[in-house]
């Protein structure tokens, strides 16, 4: 079949009020491409990463990383090191079990210096920890501030993360739309950021040591100049549109009425979907349902949708309805 992709840009999401792109620094989608999706246009820069499958199975999709030399670095811009609070969005799948392939990025990377935010594993658990180092050529407890989670990290499967960092004791992680509980420790400074660029994929853990790399794959990176709500975790684990990228058959169905009422038909050519998911303007799942002919959407409010045509569980074409 012949196939393309579709690329759903909502320029503005307004998640219970709050526009959830305010203070939004970059957004790299790693759709085939290294690209800050944001005005702000703060390209990355590759080291060796290749593309890979999405967690929908979307070829060139997210962003592989081989745990060896694998990077990418953000633009060195004081503008992506800015004081406290900063958050971060992104979908993570974990492919080793060795806490020294689990350093996932750090704002202001430099090696034998304990700056700039950073995304991690305790060794001693496997559990998630955010961290941020106040500038001493050292990495001791003495020199950075940590929360860690009380989860483990699942190897091989798909898991979103938010992470909120306001102050020393202050820090949030979200796991796949929850926010687990978890222990601070450290007794460093303030935060203080070196003149390097960030990076996702590497970080410094020991001195006189090589820096550890990242083994797995990343998609939907974003990154805030500011604290995220809980509300908004939640949103940002739920919505799929935002920028996300799906294979779609060009005119392989048509649906009818549209605008309709509430009752759906269709017709088309591929006989293998198996599913339909509806997607309201936000991007959240409102309905799923197994394909049939014809479906009744009446008990959902007013207003545009998306259909995603579902087979073996990838999106393979999206139809926009309205319900009036």
């Amino acid at each position: 079949m012949n196939k393309l992709v579709l690329i759903f840009l909502f320029t503005s999401f307004i998640a219970l009020g709050q526009d959830i792109n305010e203070n939004l620094l970059l957004h790299y989608t790693f759709n085939n491409t290294y690209e800050d999706a944001t005005e702000n246009e703060y390209n990355a820069t590759n080291f060796g990463t290749t593309f890979t499958e999405d967690r929908f199975g979307n070829p060139d999709g997210a962003l592989l990383f081989d745990g060896v030399n694998d990077y990418i670095n953000f633009p060195n811009i004081e503008a992506l090191k800015p004081e406290l609070p900063v958050s971060f969005s992104f979908w993570i799948r974990y492919d080793s079990e060795n806490p020294n392939d689990r350093d996932v990025f750090n704002t202001s990377f430099e090696e034998d210096v304990n700056t700039g935010v950073y995304f991690n594993s305790q060794q001693s658990t496997g559990n998630f920890a955010i961290n941020y180092g106040d500038g001493s050529s050292s990495y001791t407890s003495n020199t950075r501030r940590t929360y860690v989670s009380n989860v483990p990290i699942n190897t091989g499967t798909w898991q979103h993360v938010v992470i909120v960092v306001t102050a020393q004791n202050d820090m949030k992680i979200y796991i796949d739309c929850e926010e687990e509980e978890g222990e601070y420790s450290g007794l460093g400074g303030n935060l203080q950021y070196s003149n390097t660029p960030g990076t996702i994929g590497r970080h410094d853990r020991q001195l006189d040591s090589p820096a550890n790399y990242f083994k797995g794959a990343i998609d939907n990176f974003r990154y805030w100049d500011r604290a995220l709500t809980e509300a908004e975790a939640t949103f940002l684990c739920e919505e799929v549109l935002a920028i996300d990228e799906v294979s779609t058959t060009v005119n392989e169905t048509t649906l009818y009425p549209n605008p309709t009422d509430g009752i759906i038909h269709f017709k088309t050519n591929n006989s293998a979907y198996d599913t339909v998911v509806l997607y309201n303007s936000m991007g959240q799942v409102v309905l799923k349902e197994a394909y049939q002919k014809t479906l009744d959407f009446n008990r959902l409010p007013k207003g545009m949708y998306y259909i995603h045509l579902i087979e073996d569980n990838i999106s393979l074409e999206i139809k926009k309805v309205i319900i009036k």
